[in-house]
Order: structure tokens, then sequence, then C-alpha cells
């Protein structure tokens, strides 16, 4: 299969890129060129603005794409100019995200509007553009879903090379030496999921004849924060004890276990009976991943620790 990957350079990119070069597809890789590390997997490359896309239109057609898949769009003009460039005939997926529901909008204004788990036809939210114009996910998905392409609406995404850092709430501590770690009540239910799993999602879509169709990819089941935090813990062999702290103490990076509002717990059921998707949660492996590879800069700051625990004892 050839495929044209819109981004592919970091974390859910270069993992699907990982897994079509591994399965021998022909992959073109179409960024910027700002990012494009070493250890990539071989592929071609073309760089160009997303915003200059329908420029290259020649240059796509020529490349024959089976298949397109952009994880690297931000807004609707981003979809609309992707779509500008790519010739009738290829299957189409876009990588969205959860934080379209309904829910999300909730628990960014202290409401609870949503039963949970989220299903794919759950409510969406009213304002497109809460965290942003560079974040219009729902313009994202309208236009390709027009195009007859496929949706995935991706959990919390983890792994290797997450530029996000979703462990560092506890690995900075872990790397601190903090034997007692600040926690709220952690009762919030967030979706998770597993960077390799992302990408196996993706070459389900392209294997299978699905077209318009939408898909939460997460893993069956959601730790609350605070089990999160524990496992992270127990992952790292660290003895570090979390210490309840009330909510409004709890230190910025702190601030998931805290008191929430809404959860966002979603439901793949549909990628699983539709596409044979099923996760593997390799939660071990993204953690020591992230134990061995820290981050050239962190914060060594512990000062809202001390404040924090302080208003415990």
């Amino acid at each position: 299969m050839r495929v044209l990957i819109l981004g592919g350079t970091r974390f859910i990119g270069r993992a699907v890129v990982a897994a079509l070069a591994a399965r021998g597809d022909d992959v073109l890789l179409c960024h910027r060129g700002e990012t494009e590390p070493a250890d990539l997997p071989p592929a071609q490359h073309l760089h160009i603005d997303r915003a200059d896309l329908p420029s290259v239109r020649d240059r796509i057609a020529e490349f024959g794409p089976d298949a397109v898949v952009d994880v690297s769009g931000r807004n609707e003009t981003d979809a609309i100019r992707a779509l500008e460039a790519i010739p009738p005939g290829p299957a189409l997926v876009a990588i969205s995200s959860g934080d379209v529901y309904r829910a999300y909008e909730a628990l960014h204004t202290g409401r609870q509007t949503d039963a949970v788990p989220l299903s794919e036809g759950a409510p969406l939210r009213s304002d497109r553009f809460l965290d942003g114009p560079n974040n219009d996910n729902i313009g994202i998905e309208k236009h390709y879903l027009a195009r007859g392409g496929s949706v995935l609406r991706l959990a919390a995404v983890y792994g290797e090379y997450d530029n996000q850092r979703r462990f560092e709430f506890i690995l900075r501590r872990v790397r601190g030496g903090r034997d007692r770690i600040p926690v709220g009540p952690g009762l919030f239910l967030f979706s998770k999921v597993y960077v390799g799993d992302v990408a196996a999602a993706v070459l389900a879509v392209l294997d299978r004849d699905v077209t318009g169709e939408v898909f939460n990819i997460c893993e069956r089941t959601t730790a609350p924060y605070r089990l999160f935090a524990q496992q992270i813990l127990d992952i790292a062999g660290s003895s570090a004890e979390l210490v309840p702290v009330p909510s409004t103490a709890l230190p910025a990076d702190m601030q998931l276990t805290g008191d929430i509002s809404q959860h966002l717990m979603m439901d793949a059921g549909k990628a699983g009976e539709l596409l044979g998707w099923r996760e593997t949660a390799s939660l071990e492996r993204a953690v020591r991943w992230h134990m061995e590879n820290p981050p050239p800069e962190w914060d060594r700051d512990f000062s809202a620790d001390e404040a924090a625990l302080s208003a415990a004892d």
C-alpha cells in the first residue's frame, strides 16, 4: 500500500509510520521539515507548509497514494487545504480527539452534562474554539467525513516520544527523590490509549472497507486518576506515599487528581466490532521508556508540594 502521511515525524505520526514501514508499505511524509529525527523509519519526505499543500497536488498525484492519514491537522482551514491537495480515490483517515465531546466543554466550565462512557454518538461541544483557533477538531472532522473519510477520536495518548510527557506529574517527583506526593481525591476518569495501539487502529481502518465512520480509540478500562498515579509509581519502583491534601492546595501539575466536574471516559466498542481493534495497554513499557529518556529540562521546584503537604499536616 502507498500511504501519504500529513505530518508523521513526531509521537503519533512516527508510530503510524513505524507500523506501516514494518509491514512493507511505501510511505511519503508530507511535513515542514522542521522535525526530522535521524531514527525515523525509512520513508520519502516532501517538505511543505500545510498552508501551501495545494501547490504540491501534482507531486502527491505522482506518488499515487492508496490512502492518506492526516495526523497534523489543527483546524478547519488545515483540513480544507489538505483535501484540496489530495486527488480523488485514496482512503482518508483523520486523527481527531475526544475533546470534541460536550463532556470536555463541561469539564472546562465546571459542569456535568453527560453520562459515561461516551459513545461516538455523544453530543459534541458547542464551543468549537474552546482551546483557541488552532485546536478545532470538529472542523477537521466535518470536512474529512464529507469527503468519505474516517475519523479516529483518540483518548489521552501516552507512550514513547510523547511530547506532552503525560507521566511527568509523577516521574519528576520520583527523579527529585520525593517520598511524599500531594494528591487530591483522584476520582477523575480520563480514558487513555497507548500510541502503538493508535497506530494499529490506523492500519485497521486502512485494511477494511469503511467510509464516513467515526471511531473512539481508547482502552476498555480506565483507572481513576489517583490509581493511575499509583500505577506509575509502582512501575517506577518508587515507595513514595500519595498524601491526600485539599484540592485547593494542589500544585498545578496535580490538578487532575483534584475535584473534577465531568468524567471523560470513552467507549471503543465500535472499533472492536467493526475494525477488530483491541488495545495492548502498554503502560509499563511506556513508563519505563520515559524513565530511561527524561526530558533535558524538567521542573525541580517542589515548593508547591511543600505548601500542599503543610496544609494536610
